[in-house]
């Protein structure tokens, strides 16, 4: 019995290990090190620069859509479940519509008026369409996730990092101008060619009323959250490059691109979690075998990930980062308790976003958000990436306490409506025996 449950969640992990080494795996180790190396730490950085900016967004708005898709596909019919995601694609579409011609605009306008120079105006206008076919690609195939066909997802995402490499020449051509235009390309043909073979109409039906009113009842308190929670991840590349220079970009991204890397097990874990616990309505109804598994797996992955980074951290930057893997080592070295709260992170967070109240995320994120912020804007206009770094230490270290906090919360919650029902149907029960000896 054990043997089979393990093997059936064996399969799901590779296929979800598989995605995550096509789509975030490859670019880390081969894309983005070949890009620096092409383009240089001044260019690669107004790179890095400009996606961090649109990344403050990031996949926000459809990361709410597909945790609302998530929390209401369980129990549901084939036809329901093919409206509920019909009427999730026709929000995200409106939403990102908007995000993208406003972010254009602005992008325009700064541009015209002199306040943003030339590259980096370049760099952005890609990258807003960027940021909505990856939007729109992604929750296509968020129902693949509660069914677990996550073979099909790991297809579809290798088929997008092969076109990503698209960017090599264009990089070699056009620079970090060139590199945008094509990285936003490579993700706008993915979104186009995944429609076409699914048959999504280019404007679907908006659809059921009640699915609707679903889903947006989710939606804003989740995006919310999310693009809190993306911000605290980008406001360190944002600092340094509004306060010191692109280079200084370049080198603290070496250091948490190999945290990323190492952390990759983490992130497939996380990733499955959240899939798995769309097909349970209450958290009651993950077993204690379950729970276990989970702890067992966060404890060991933690272990595994810190040995790793401090034996081989500076060997892979060397290999992967020439020109400043030294740079990044210093940096990667004062990361390293970032990692446990990562995990920490990853593992408390899907049980909260599946079962917790919705309202509780977006405030749990904006105390994230600040905890980076603040010590971000005070440390890194005086000591760069020394003061990057401590802020990052600040910021997930107190991101773990919270991410924990909201999970006991979320579990005394469970138990204390669980009691309220019992004591409900006890009460209900006396009133009927009573009744009956009446």
């Amino acid at each position: 019995m054990l043997n089979a449950y393990l093997k059936k969640y064996t399969v799901f992990a590779v296929w979800v290990g598989l995605e995550m080494v096509l789509f975030l795996g490859l670019p880390r180790v081969i894309l983005f090190p070949l890009a620096a190396h092409i383009l240089g730490k001044e260019q690669f950085g107004l790179f890095i620069f400009s996606l961090g900016i649109v990344m403050v967004v990031g996949h926000a708005p459809s990361v709410g859509l597909a945790t609302g898709v998530i929390r209401s596909m369980a129990g549901l019919g084939d036809e329901d479940r093919q409206r509920l995601v019909a009427v999730s694609l026709f929000l995200c579409r409106v939403a990102m519509l908007v995000i993208v011609a406003l972010g254009t605009c602005v992008v325009i306008g700064l541009w015209v008026s002199g306040l943003l120079d030339r590259g980096m105006a370049l760099c952005l206008i890609p990258l807003f369409f960027f940021l909505g076919a990856w939007n729109l690609f992604d929750l296509q195939l968020v129902r693949c996730r509660v069914e677990r066909r996550f073979d099909v997802r790991a297809k579809w995402f290798g088929f997008l990092s092969a076109l990503l490499f698209l960017v090599i020449p264009a990089a070699i051509i056009g620079g970090a101008v060139g590199m945008s235009w094509a990285y936003g390309g490579a993700f706008c043909l993915a979104y186009a060619v995944l429609s076409l073979r699914k048959r999504v109409a280019v404007w679907p039906n908006p659809g059921d009323t009640v699915f609707r009113k679903t889903l947006t009842s989710i939606w804003l308190h989740v995006s919310v959250a999310s693009a809190l929670e993306l911000s605290s991840r980008y406001v360190y590349r944002i600092m340094l490059g509004s306060f010191h220079s692109y280079a200084d970009v370049s080198v603290f991204f070496g250091a948490t691109n190999i945290i990323d890397l190492f952390l990759s097990p983490v992130t497939i874990i996380g990733s499955m979690l959240l899939s798995l616990l769309g097909g349970f309505v209450r958290l009651r109804d993950v077993g204690p075998r379950q729970k276990l598994l989970v702890l067992c797996a966060a404890v060991l992955i933690c272990l595994v990930c810190v040995g790793l980074l401090m034996t081989g951290g500076r060997f892979v930057l060397q290999l992967l980062f020439p020109e400043f893997g030294d740079q990044s080592w210093t940096v990667l070295r004062g990361l390293i308790l970032i990692v446990p709260c990562a995990v920490i992170v990853a593992f408390a967070r899907p049980f909260v976003v599946k079962f917790g109240p919705v309202k509780l995320i977006p405030l749990l994120n904006l105390l994230v958000l600040v905890s980076h912020l603040l010590p971000g804007l005070i440390l890194i206009p005086r000591l760069a990436n020394k003061g990057a770094v401590l802020s990052c230490n600040i910021g997930y270290g107190l991101s773990a306490v919270l991410w924990l906090a909201a999970l006991v919360f979320t579990m005394k919650s469970e138990e204390g409506s669980r009691s309220a029902i019992e004591n409900e149907l006890s009460c209900a029960a006396d009133d009927i025996a009573e009744n009956t000896i009446n």
